[in-house]
């Protein structure tokens, strides 16, 4: 195993890349046994930023390598890593990775988030690095939910903090699961409101009766969490 997490180190090293959609993604680049597993196209506002959480699949895995699709090299793409040292899968990484994409370009745009994930039989431990005043907290937890959203519908995505951790902070997406970018008039037809209560996110998300059922789209609720 230990072999296995030295190969995927330095896709670690970089954050995910900014090329023009249709290309081959590299997340799985160097990993033997590696599970693609392809995000929704996030929309990205006008010079703005968008977030979103994607997970590896059920059971023991972690995430190995990162990449991303972009619909204009406009869009930059980083992701959430964790304090530790080395840098590798169980440390830097869990299950999970949290995107985020800034845009500079004047339009709304996409980006598609990809995870390389590979199976361990480890927990995957969090560690952190010492400070010369003492040790950072525990990382944050990422906590999301999704809600498929149909052609003139109201749909409320809803996540919160567990009862030990505080909330620290929250985000919404609007994404369409499809192989290539939506036109860009459908991220007009799905608006999504935030509301923020306590330890609960809420996000209520409505479209049109013109978005197509072949959209696919979706809407993301998120909590960041810490104890």
């Amino acid at each position: 195993m230990k072999a296995l997490l030295a190969l995927v180190l330095a896709a670690l090293a970089v954050a995910a890349a900014t090329a023009p959609a249709g290309r081959a993604t590299n997340e799985c680049h160097g990993i033997q046994r590696c599970i693609h597993v392809p995000g929704p196209w996030v929309v990205v506002p006008a010079h703005g930023t968008a977030q979103y959480l994607l997970t590896c699949p059920q059971g023991r895995s972690v995430v190995g390598g990162l990449d991303a699709q972009v619909t204009s090299r406009a869009v930059h793409v980083s992701f959430e890593g964790r304090l530790g040292a080395p840098v590798q899968p169980g440390v830097t990484t869990t299950r999970y990775a949290f995107f985020r994409a800034a845009s500079t370009s004047g339009r709304v745009q996409e980006f598609q988030p990809v995870l390389g994930c590979i199976p361990t039989q480890g927990g995957g431990g969090r560690s952190t690095v010492s400070a010369r005043v003492s040790p950072p907290g525990p990382a944050a937890e990422f906590r999301s939910r999704i809600v498929v959203v149909g052609p003139a519908q109201v749909r409320v995505a809803r996540v919160a903090c567990l009862s030990s951790e505080s909330l620290v902070g929250s985000w919404k997406a609007v994404a369409f699961r499809t192989k290539k970018p939506p036109a860009s008039a459908s991220a007009a037809l799905v608006h999504a409101e935030l509301v923020v209560s306590g330890k609960h996110v809420a996000v209520t998300a409505s479209s049109t009766d013109a978005l197509s059922v072949d959209a696919h789209a979706i809407v993301q609720a998120g909590a960041v969490c810490v104890t």
